[in-house]
């Protein structure tokens, strides 16, 4: 190895130029190579978000898959449209700030040529060493860089104006239409004409696509101007030569780039889709955080928000990974190789100027070198500025086509939102008969849960110590639910009931009644440990042991097996030994058709709030009470959409299970399902007794 650096380190010390060019060219050749090669095998990955799904397979359909989004002719439509509504009419005030834009940028391409004429001078008194002469350009040119200061200040302050005024307009745009009657709702609720991710559409993308397009006018039109005067004046000055190597050298870099551009457009639409689940996921944790306090499941929560947020990690690392190879082309072909082009056209006058140009003093040489340089400076950042225009175009190709597709959606709520809906002709009554053995499995499954009743506490990380709330009262562990000198009191300080006295032992099946606002659900909140017990004793069991089915079931994001097991993961489900065929068959006891099954595989994602109707929301909601099996359950109201035959077949399924009921409902007719009554009368009395004396 030693002998092999020492060969080259001679070989490049020694005085053979036709060594150092063979180097020099396999150097340049091999890093061109590689990027090339980099950048054709490092292609997005297929990162799709999987907020729920265990399995990590995504099986949405076709028309979920990201749409190819580039610069083309769509894009250039699209775009028209969006600064249609942007930009109204020429007599705007967006069009005025556009107008001192323009003569901002005029003047600042001016100044750039006055100070590299100026630079140019200073550089040939310091060589002439005409003193006075270099201190009067040196004035000067601290005199000339306020106006200088002040205009690229003022360019930035008007390109926000023009981003601020762009955001207001389409925002406005799209509030005339989004909430415009219930067009909001139907948005949110409709089939058809629901908007995905809509406040992230209305808010992050419709903001980030005004300051892209705000940024664009500056990025191509200064550029096009410098371009522009700054060939005129090397022309003048150097002669077609030089203009003609730079435009050259560009114009291959560009072909090089436009052949291994990866696709940022359909990624950065990818980015804001993703960021897009993840808001999603946090504003469902907030909207139903009472079921999913009741359901303990914080941690599967967790993992649901956590896996969105590593989706954005994973798919804007690679994103930041293609921009750095990108970026290191462009600092390598447009940068540094283009200093190398800069010098031929610098030493153009020498190779190919007239007798009196080769014979020039050193400080007119000094003079010229300096002021085109900085011209040759001037024209190649402007062509690079051009050539990098295509990275931000592909960006807001990826802004734009969000939100156009947002303009597009809010237009078809003001056109089709108010069609009536196509009648669907009615299905046959459904066959409520028994899967045949169905009893006997139940029966198994009992078994197979009391064994693993240790196992299930130790999946669902539970535990349980006696507490005694500091101030108020104590909450004790024990088979049944007991409450012992205990009053409910609600987080406004308003007492709902008092002195609760009574036990309810595994088996008896309570019903709930009493007017609004009496302390139903306040009850079971309590049980539930949502709200701090105020006084009293109150024995119930684990947590595991008790659990709540509101009347509008969750439905987590995920897969169809996410939504029975929840709030376990698939790994809880397998270590539990439970397989997809127990999940089928505690299905088909709310289920006998089997029509959920038949209809979606369990690996299957969708937004199961919209994919099931109200019936087959409160089905999955009792597969799911059957799976966890608990020795107490809660129904608010939770049994109104389904078949009367299937009620009975919920309660019965609970008896055999040994699930002890607790029942919120003023349903008469559910009565004989239960063994008591306990009824709130609002004023903070309460009354327990048996059925048959309603």
């Amino acid at each position: 190895m030693s002998s092999f650096v020492t060969l080259v380190q001679d070989t490049l010390n020694a005085d053979h130029s036709r060594y150092k060019k063979v180097l020099l060219c396999v150097f340049l050749g091999s890093s061109t190579f590689s990027l090339l090669k980099t950048l054709k095998t490092a292609r997005p990955a297929n990162i799709s978000v999987q907020l729920t799904s265990e399995t990590g397979k995504n099986n949405a359909s076709s028309n979920d898959r990201p749409k190819r989004v580039s610069v083309d002719r769509v894009f250039f439509a699209r775009l028209q449209k969006i600064l249609e509504i942007a930009f109204p009419s020429w007599q705007s005030k967006e069009a005025g700030y556009f107008c001192i834009l323009t003569v901002l940028l005029f003047v600042r391409t001016s100044l750039t040529v006055v100070i590299a004429e100026m630079l140019g001078r200073n550089a040939q008194w310091l060589v002439a060493r005409k003193w006075d002469e270099m201190i009067n350009g040196i004035l000067n040119f601290g005199l000339i860089s306020i106006p200088a200061a002040y205009i690229n200040a003022s360019l930035k302050y008007y390109t926000g104006l023009i981003a601020l005024h762009t955001r207001k307009s389409l925002s406005e745009h799209v509030h005339a239409k989004y909430l415009d009657g219930t067009n909001f709702y139907k948005a949110s609720n409709l089939g058809n004409n629901k908007i995905k991710n809509a406040d992230q559409r209305v808010t992050a993308d419709i903001e980030r696509f005004s300051t892209e397009i705000a940024e664009l006018y500056t990025s191509l039109f200064k550029p096009f101007l410098d371009v522009l005067l700054f060939t005129y004046k090397l022309t003048e000055i150097l002669g077609w030569q030089g203009p003609a190597i730079m435009y050259g050298y560009f114009a291959f870099s560009a072909i090089i780039k436009r052949v291994i551009m990866p696709g940022f457009g359909r990624m950065v639409a990818r980015l804001s889709e993703l960021e897009g689940y993840y808001r999603t996921a946090h504003q469902r944790l907030l909207a139903n955080s009472e079921e999913i306090a009741f359901y303990d499941g914080s941690r599967k929560e967790r993992k649901i928000i956590n896996d969105a947020l590593s989706s954005i990690f994973t798919y804007n690392k690679f994103y930041l990974y293609l921009n750095s190879v990108i970026n290191t082309f462009d600092g390598i072909y447009i940068k540094y190789y283009a200093s190398v082009a800069g010098y031929i056209v610098l030493a153009s006058p020498l190779i190919f100027g007239n007798a009196q140009q080769r014979s020039a003093s050193t400080a007119d040489l000094t003079r010229d070198y300096i002021r085109n340089s900085q011209y040759l400076t001037s024209l190649a950042q402007a062509v690079g500025d051009l050539v990098l225009v295509s990275n931000k175009l592909t960006s807001i190709a990826g802004y734009t086509s969000r939100v156009s597709e947002l303009l597009e959606m809010v237009k078809h709520l003001q056109e089709a939102g108010n069609k009536p809906f196509t009648i669907v002709p009615e299905k046959p009554k459904e066959d409520a008969s028994e899967v045949e053995g169905i009893h006997d499995w139940i029966a198994s499954w009992k078994k197979r849960c009391d064994e693993q009743r240790e196992l299930r506490i130790k999946v669902r990380q539970s535990s349980f110590t006696n507490v005694k709330v500091p101030g108020g009262g104590e909450i004790a562990l024990g088979e049944d639910i007991d409450f012992n000198g205990v009053d409910i009191v609600s987080p406004e300080g308003k007492l709902l009931v008092t002195n609760l006295n009574f036990k309810v032992p595994s088996g008896v099946n309570v019903m709930v009644t009493g007017p609004n606002g009496a302390g139903k659900s306040s009850l079971f909140r309590v049980i539930g440990e949502l709200w701090p017990l105020h006084c009293g004793v109150l024995t119930k069991p684990m947590k595991e042991d008790i659990l709540f089915v509101p009347q509008k079931p969750y439905l987590v994001l995920g897969t169809l097996r996410d939504q029975i097991i929840y709030p376990h993961t698939v790994d809880d489900m397998k270590r539990l030994g439970v397989t997809d065929n127990d999940l089928k068959m505690l299905l088909a006891i709310v289920d006998p058709p089997q029509k959920i099954t038949t209809d979606w595989a369990w690996d299957e994602v969708r937004d199961w709030f919209y994919a099931f109707s109200g019936g087959q929301k409160q089905r999955v909601a009792m597969a799911r009470l059957f799976y966890h099996r608990p020795k107490f359950a809660i129904l608010d109201e939770c049994t109104s959409a389904v078949s009367d035959e299937i009620e009975d077949k919920i309660y019965e399924t609970c008896k055999e299970l040994g699930i002890t009921i607790f029942t919120v409902s003023h349903r008469k007719n559910l009565a004989r399902h239960h063994e008591k009554l306990l009824n709130f009368d609002g004023r903070g009395g309460w009354s327990l007794t048996p059925v048959d004396q309603m």
